[in-house]
C-alpha cells in the first residue's frame, strides 16, 4: 500500500510549508492527482486520516482534484482520454502513444488557520 507513503509525504510537505507559529492549524490541503498516477483515493484518504492525528493537520481535510488521463498518438496525430496504461489509440490502434496528462500528484495549496493566543 504505497498510499501510506504518499500520505506521509503530503503531511511532510504541509508541515514544512506551514507558518512556524504555535497557533497554526491546517484545515484543508488541495491536491491534484492524476487518473494514471496509480494512487487509490480511498486508501489515501484513510491513511491520511490515521497519520494526521496529533499534528497541525489533525483537522485538515483533503480536497482532491482528479486530473484526467490524456494521451497523444504520433501515428494518427490524435489526442484522447486514456483510462489506464496499456491502452491503444482508439482511432488507429497504435500502442506507441505518449501520455501527456494524468500522472501527476501535486500539493497545490494549503488553507491555514492561525489562532490568536487567549488572554486571561
Amino acid at each position: 500500500m504505497h498510499e501510506l507513503s504518499v500520505a506521509q509525504s503530503i503531511l511532510s510537505i504541509a508541515e514544512n510549508a506551514a507558518p512556524k507559529t504555535t497557533n497554526t492549524t491546517i484545515t484543508s490541503i488541495h491536491l491534484q492527482i492524476g487518473e494514471l498516477s496509480g494512487i487509490e483515493l480511498e486508501p489515501l484518504k484513510f491513511a491520511f486520516s490515521v497519520i494526521k492525528k496529533d499534528t497541525i493537520l489533525e483537522h485538515a481535510e483533503l480536497d482532491i482534484e482528479l486530473i484526467r488521463g490524456e494521451a497523444y498518438c504520433p501515428q494518427c496525430k490524435s489526442e484522447f482520454h486514456m483510462h489506464y496504461y496499456g491502452a491503444s489509440c482508439p482511432n488507429c490502434g497504435n500502442y506507441f502513444i505518449h501520455v501527456s496528462k494524468g500522472r501527476e500528484m501535486k500539493v497545490v495549496n494549503l488553507v491555514v488557520d492561525e489562532h490568536e493566543d487567549a488572554v486571561c
